[in-house]
């Protein structure tokens, strides 16, 4: 009988959400009267193949998000810790929390509530199988690079461009190491970055335009809109 592996979910949620402008933490903020946050927890809470998630948040929030855990009644998450100064900071910190048991880690933004099950899946799929897998989408529109001056150096071809979405998943000794061997964390914008430091090959699924990211006041009417 083939093993199922076990799957520990890392969930950045200490955003403070300036660039939002609603007036809280990005998390808490609601979104059709629910808090943003909640959103991408219950998915991953209800998903089968994931064993359980821990939640990196703003340290004044922790009690916050206990509350939130109970009102919505998440059986999965194990853990609320306090994140960094950084989102791979607050990564770093989570990773530190989770017991060599763990086959797979899945990062997911609190910030990206639409995550779809099927997703998760496939992405758990490819990263046992291959290491390193990252959910992102074709660049549709035409890509310049510039030099300092905001000069054209060159059109970069499309064909071989993705922008890099969340869930990102890694077989466990690849996370671990990863952060371990990279000691400034600020260099990187996602954890992917860490893993190709290392020389390693990450796998690309294929995701969705519907998968945002909600960082401004637009992107959340566009996910009220999407609801």
């Amino acid at each position: 009988m083939t093993r199922v592996p076990r799957v520990i979910a890392i969930v950045p949620a200490a955003g403070y959400g300036k660039r939002l402008g609603a007036g809280g933490k990005k998390p808490f903020v609601l979104l059709r009267k629910r808090p943003i946050a909640s959103y991408a927890l219950k998915v991953l809470d209800d998903c089968p193949l994931i064993d359980a998630i821990i939640v990196a948040s703003e340290k004044s929030c922790i009690k916050d998000f206990k509350v939130l855990i109970d009102r919505y009644g998440f059986k999965k998450i194990k853990n609320v810790v306090a994140g960094g100064r950084t989102r791979q900071a607050s990564v770093a910190n989570c990773i530190r929390e989770i017991p060599p048991s763990y086959d797979i880690v899945l990062i997911h933004d609190a910030a990206r509530p639409f995550i779809d099950e099927k997703v998760i899946k496939k992405s758990i799929h490819l990263a046992e199988k291959f290491g390193a897998c990252i959910v992102a989408v074709p660049e549709l529109d035409t890509v310049k690079l510039a030099d300092k001056r905001l000069f054209v150096k060159k059109t970069l071809d499309r064909k071989k461009i993705y922008r890099a979405e969340t869930p990102q998943a890694f077989r466990y000794d690849v996370i671990k190491k990863a952060y371990a061997a990279n000691k400034h964390l600020d260099r990187f914008t996602d954890d992917a970055g860490l893993v190709e430091n290392l020389g390693l090959k990450i796998k690309i699924l294929k995701g969705s335009c519907g998968n945002i990211k909600i960082t401004t006041r637009e992107d959340l009417i566009q996910a009220e809109a999407l609801l």
